[in-house]
Parts: C-alpha cells; sequence; structure tokens
C-alpha cells in the first residue's frame, strides 16, 4: 500500500505536470466561483436565523417607513405592560469616502443601545464614552476591520438621504448581534446638524419575553389605528427578511449562475481524470498481472487525484477570501450583506466538493479501467 501511495506522489509530481497545473488552476476556479455565489445566501440565512425569537420589535409608518413617525409615539409604547424600553432610530444612509463604500448607519436614542440590544455585547466603558461624546459612534468588529477603523479614530460620513456630512469619533466597537456591521451614533448630533427635532424612521421595542411579543405588536398597532400616523409592527426577524428580500432574486441568479459554471468545471476536471487513466491503462494492467489487488490500485489514483483537488480547493478558497476582503461592500447592489467576507462554512464546504470532485474524477475512469481485462490493455500496448 506504501508503495502504491510513493507511487501516486511521484506521478503527481513528476509526470504531466502541465495537467496537474491545469487541474489545479480549474478547480481554484470552481472553488473561487463556489465561494462567491455561496455568501449571499449563508450571510442573509445567519442575519435571519440570528434573530429568531428575538424580543423585540420594530415599529415604523404602515405606508412606508420613509415617511416616518412621530417623536410621541415612542412615550406611548414606553408604557405599555411587559414593555421593558423603547429607542428611536433614523436611517443615515452613510457613506465612506466612497458611495460604493456604503453601510447600516443609523442614528439612537443614547440612552439605552445596551438595554434594546443587549446581544450585541456592549461594554460599560464604550457606552460611558458613547453618552458623553456628542459626535460618538459604536461600530460593529466586521465593519471596523472591513476599514481598518481603531478606538479613538475620527470617520466622516456623507448622507445620501440628507444633506449633510458628519464627523465621528469611533468610542467603542461591538461584536454581537445578528448584524455586526451597523454603524451606530447619537439621534440628537444628527438633529442638530439638520436643525429639525423629531425625526423617527422607526422605533425598536424590547419586549419582557419573545411570548408576550405578538400581543404587543397588536396593542401598538391598536393604539394608533386610525389616528393621521398608522403604524406597522413586527417582530425583528420578519424586518430583516423583509429588508433584505430585495437581494434574494439577485442572489438567486447569482448562486445559479455559478453552480452551473462549478458543474461545468467539474465536468472538465473529469474528462482530464478520464484521459490520464486512459493513458496509464497499461500501468494499471501491469500491476494487476504482478498481483495487486483492485482496492490498493484505486486509493492509488484516487490519492493522487484527490490530492490535485485538495491542493487547488485550498487554493482557490484562500483566492477567495482574499478577494472578498479586499473588494467586499464595493458593489452598492449587494449591500451590507456581502461585508463579512468568506464565512469559514463557507469555505470549508469550498474545500470538501473540491475533494470530492477529486474522488469522483479519479474513481469513475478507474473503475471503468478495472473492469477491462488486464490482457486486453497488454496486447493493445503490445
Amino acid at each position: 500500500m506504501f508503495s502504491l501511495l510513493s507511487f501516486a506522489a511521484v506521478n503527481l509530481l513528476r509526470r504531466n505536470r502541465r495537467r496537474t497545473v491545469l487541474t489545479v488552476f480549474a478547480v481554484a476556479s470552481a472553488m473561487v466561483v463556489f465561494c462567491a455565489v455561496m455568501v449571499l445566501p449563508y450571510v442573509t440565512d445567519r442575519i435571519a436565523k440570528e434573530a429568531d425569537g428575538s424580543p423585540r420589535l420594530v415599529v415604523t409608518n404602515k405606508n412606508a417607513m420613509r415617511y416616518g413617525l412621530p417623536e410621541s409615539y415612542a412615550k406611548t409604547i414606553e408604557n405599555l405592560p411587559d414593555v421593558v424600553a423603547v429607542n428611536r432610530m433614523v436611517w443615515f444612509a452613510g457613506t465612506y469616502n466612497d458611495p460604493h463604500r456604503q453601510f447600516p448607519s443609523v442614528a439612537i436614542d443614547v440612552d439605552n443601545p445596551e438595554v434594546i440590544w443587549p446581544e450585541n455585547g456592549f461594554d460599560a466603558g464604550p457606552i460611558a464614552a458613547f453618552r458623553k461624546s456628542r459626535n460618538g459612534a459604536l461600530v460593529g468588529t466586521a465593519l471596523m476591520e472591513r476599514f481598518g477603523w481603531k478606538i479613538g479614530q475620527q470617520v466622516v460620513l456623507r448622507s445620501q438621504l440628507y444633506p449633510v456630512k458628519l464627523t465621528f469619533v469611533v468610542v467603542g466597537s461591538y461584536h454581537g448581534g445578528p448584524d455586526p456591521t451597523v454603524f451606530m451614533f447619537r439621534r440628537d448630533y444628527l438633529e442638530e446638524a439638520l436643525h429639525n427635532t423629531g425625526r423617527v424612521d422607526m422605533i425598536w421595542v424590547r419586549c419582557s419575553s419573545p411570548e408576550v411579543a405578538d400581543r404587543i405588536a397588536g396593542e401598538i398597532d391598536s393604539t394608533f389605528r386610525n389616528s393621521g400616523t398608522e403604524t406597522e409592527t413586527a417582530s425583528e426577524k420578519t424586518f430583516l427578511v423583509t429588508f433584505m428580500v430585495r437581494f434574494q432574486s439577485l442572489g438567486r441568479l447569482i448562486q445559479a449562475v455559478g453552480l452551473c459554471a462549478v458543474f461545468a468545471i467539474a465536468l472538465a476536471v473529469l474528462n482530464g481524470a478520464s484521459m490520464t487513466v486512459r493513458e496509464r491503462r497499461h500501468e494499471i494492467a501491469v500491476l494487476r498481472t504482478l498481483g495487486f489487488p483492485s482496492l490498493p490500485i484505486v486509493i492509488s489514483l484516487v490519492a493522487e487525484a484527490s490530492l490535485t483537488a485538495l491542493v487547488g480547493g485550498i487554493a482557490g478558497t484562500l483566492l477567495a477570501s482574499t478577494g472578498m476582503n479586499a473588494a467586499r461592500g464595493a458593489t452598492r447592489v449587494l449591500g451590507p450583506a456581502l461585508s463579512v467576507g468568506v464565512p469559514y462554512p463557507v469555505m470549508l464546504g469550498a474545500i470538501a466538493i473540491a475533494l470530492l470532485i477529486g474522488i469522483i474524477s479519479a474513481l469513475v475512469p478507474t473503475l471503468a479501467a478495472l473492469r477491462s481485462p488486464a490482457a486486453n490493455s497488454l496486447r493493445h500496448i503490445a
């Protein structure tokens, strides 16, 4: 067995190096495509799963979020039974240095972010600095890593909705929650810049438990029914899924095209492996004539193809990860859903698929060669 594995390693390094290199490139290309098309559904599913069972509700204008809500609604909602805390939010739609560099940026009430979003993991120090600094900002770690920001750094954002460009100081970061890419700053700082108080796009409500969330949502909408501004209250998961639905059609299209490309490349690798086995039928026949069982021969050829595919899979995954880390957020259409790079489960899945391609590409033609009598292969050579 060891001699056959050594024979496979020698063949991989010395025999037909051009074909080996091209196979590695083909598998690497397939894995780059696979990683690129699988990131979007993975991240959107993860965000929705993180929000599943959340005790938070999101209250918006029934007609559309852009129409806003009266600021006074927050106090009314806060007085409802089983409501723990309320926070008013304004969607800022900021961009950093370039219009394509956009991400979720929101203005919130300074009073209770650690109560509304305890899953974010806010530390006491940054929260205290946030309340003390007029232009302080709390930034998700994924966003910090994306732009290389540090605590204490000044960041200038230009809004795509309002005619303002604001300067912030990063006073803290957070690592938890469904989306660690959000840029949070003080709502009163935005009101001061706009010379307009009372702007509220949505109201976040934390309930005492997920079990009472549906009841409270109904009470909120009933309270403001037939008023000048009716509300629509949804769970956090429903709100996030609705917000991300604009990515789904494009994501499915990209995924379908990408997986077709992966399948086509896999067929090309299978064809190359078949050619390799056909060229070596005489070697297989000689080994069988010398008394080697079929299993070690299969293991030797599968190990050779698997090693080639594994090298290509690792190279392609690393290339995809590097490329996504460098380019993430640059595509405005895909928005913040791709701002976390290539997740580890997607990378591991790509390597596993590359290994599977290598195994199948060697196993199928090798078994076909073994079914042919050794005498026929030797007679053909002679």
